[in-house]
C-alpha cells in the first residue's frame, strides 16, 4: 500500500482579487481632456466617427480628445497628447497610418519585383 501525501491549500482568492483592486486596468480612457471641451454632450460623450469621435493618445492612451476640441481633421488617423509629444510642441497629429497597416515598406537596395 502506498502512502498518501496531502498538501494543504486554500480555495480562497488572493486578497487583491477580492476587492477588485485591478479592475481599473481593464477600463479604457473615455473622456475628452482638451482644456476646453466643445462637445454639447460633455466630456464623457463619444461617437464612432465625426467631430465627437474620441481619439486616445497614440503613445500612452491615458488622455483623449474629441476631433473638434483639438481641431483635428477627419483624415487624421492618430493624435498624441502634449505630455507625450513633448513640452512646447502642442499636440502632434498625423495623417499617416502606422507601418504594417496596409502600407508597402520600400526595400532599400533591392530591385523591385
Amino acid at each position: 500500500q502506498q502512502g498518501l501525501i496531502s498538501f494543504p491549500f486554500s480555495i480562497r482568492l488572493p486578497s487583491w482579487e477580492n476587492n477588485h483592486a485591478y479592475a481599473a486596468l481593464n477600463e479604457r480612457h473615455s473622456c475628452c481632456d482638451a482644456s476646453q471641451c466643445l462637445c454639447p454632450g460633455g466630456r464623457e460623450r463619444a461617437e464612432e466617427e465625426g467631430p465627437w469621435q474620441l481619439l486616445l493618445c497614440c503613445s500612452c492612451a491615458a488622455e483623449g480628445t474629441h476631433r473638434r476640441c483639438s481641431n483635428l481633421k477627419h483624415s487624421t488617423a492618430s493624435w498624441e497628447c502634449s505630455s507625450c509629444a513633448g513640452l512646447g510642441t502642442g499636440k502632434r497629429q498625423s495623417t499617416r497610418v502606422p507601418l504594417g497597416w496596409g502600407q508597402r515598406v520600400p526595400r532599400v537596395g533591392l530591385a523591385e519585383p
